[in-house]
C-alpha cells in the first residue's frame, strides 16, 4: 500500500519522537535499576561490618573473662600457698613449744644451786664446739620430766645453731645432780633437732618480784626464776611465711 506525500511527511516527523520516548523510558527503567544494585552492595558491606564488630566484641569479652579468671587463680594460688605455710610454721612451732615447755617445767637445781644457767646475745666463738649462731640465747638447766632417753634426770642445753635449727642437747644420768657443769663434755651429749629454718631465738627470764631479764645464773641467785618466755622467729621450708611466737613457761 502506497502512502501519500502527506503520510509520509507525518510518520518520518512520529518517528523521532517514538525514538525519544523509548530512549527515555530505558532511561528511566535503567535509573529505576541501579539504586537497587547500590543497596544491595551497602546491605553485603553493612553486614560485613556488622560480624566484625561482633567478633572485636566477642575477642574482647573473651580475653576479660581469661584474665578475670587468671587473677583469681593466682590470688586463689596465693592464699592457699600462704595457708599451707602458715599451717607448716605453726605445726612447727607447736612441736617444739610442746618439748621446750615439758623440760623447762621440770626445772631443779642440783646440790651446787648451779645447774639453770642463761646466756644472753652469745659470741659464736665462744661456743665452737656446740656450733651456736652468733647473737642467740643459750639455755642450760636439770630437768626432772621425763626425757628422750627415759632417764630420772637430765641436764639440757637448748640453742639456736648455725644452720639456722634449734637444737637440743642433752646429758642423762643421776650423775648430774651433783657435779658442777664445768665438767660435761658436750661431746657426751646426745643432740637432737626440734625445728627448722629458725632465724631467732630469745629467752627472758621471771624474778620472783615480777621483773623480767635476758640472763639467768642459778649460782648467785640460789634459786629457779618463775618463768621463762621463750620466743622464735620461723619460716616455713619454702621461705613463703615467716612469723614470731611467743610462748611462757611457768616453773612450779
Amino acid at each position: 500500500m502506497l502512502l501519500s506525500g502527506k503520510e509520509t511527511r507525518r510518520v518520518k516527523m512520529e518517528y523521532p519522537e517514538n525514538i525519544i520516548f523509548v530512549k527515555k523510558m530505558l532511561q528511566i527503567k535503567i535509573i529505576n535499576h541501579k539504586p537497587q544494585i547500590n543497596n544491595q552492595q551497602s546491605s553485603s558491606y553493612n553486614l560485613s561490618a556488622f560480624t566484625l564488630v561482633e567478633l572485636i566484641v566477642a575477642l574482647s569479652l573473651a580475653s576479660m573473662i581469661i584474665l578475670v579468671t587468671a587473677i583469681i587463680f593466682k590470688q586463689a594460688s596465693t592464699a592457699f600457698s600462704e595457708s599451707d605455710a602458715r599451717n607448716e610454721v605453726y605445726q612447727n612451732v607447736r612441736a617444739a613449744f610442746d618439748i621446750l615447755k615439758r623440760d623447762i617445767s621440770g626445772s631443779v637445781l642440783n646440790a651446787n644451786h648451779e645447774l639453770f644457767k642463761a646466756f644472753n646475745d652469745v659470741s659464736a666463738s665462744s661456743y665452737n664446739n656446740i656450733g651456736a649462731k652468733e647473737g642467740s640465747d643459750i639455755i642450760t638447766l636439770l630437768s626432772s620430766t621425763p626425757n628422750l632417753e627415759d632417764k630420772p634426770i637430765a641436764l639440757i642445753t637448748y640453742f639456736l645453731n648455725t644452720n639456722n635449727i634449734l637444737s637440743k642437747a642433752e646429758i642423762t644420768g643421776t650423775s648430774t645432780l651433783n657435779t658442777s657443769i664445768a665438767s660435761f663434755d658436750p661431746d657426751t651429749a646426745t643432740g637432737y633437732q626440734l625445728g627448722f629454718n629458725v632465724s631467732t631465738l630469745q629467752f627472758r627470764y621471771q624474778d620472783t618480784d615480777g621483773t623480767w631479764g635476758d640472763t639467768w645464773d642459778s649460782t648467785t641467785k640460789r634459786y629457779l626464776p618463775d618463768a621463762v618466755e621463750v620466743k622464735m622467729t620461723i619460716s616455713d621450708m619454702r621461705n613463703r611465711y615467716t612469723g614470731t611466737s611467743t610462748s611462757i613457761i611457768s616453773i612450779p
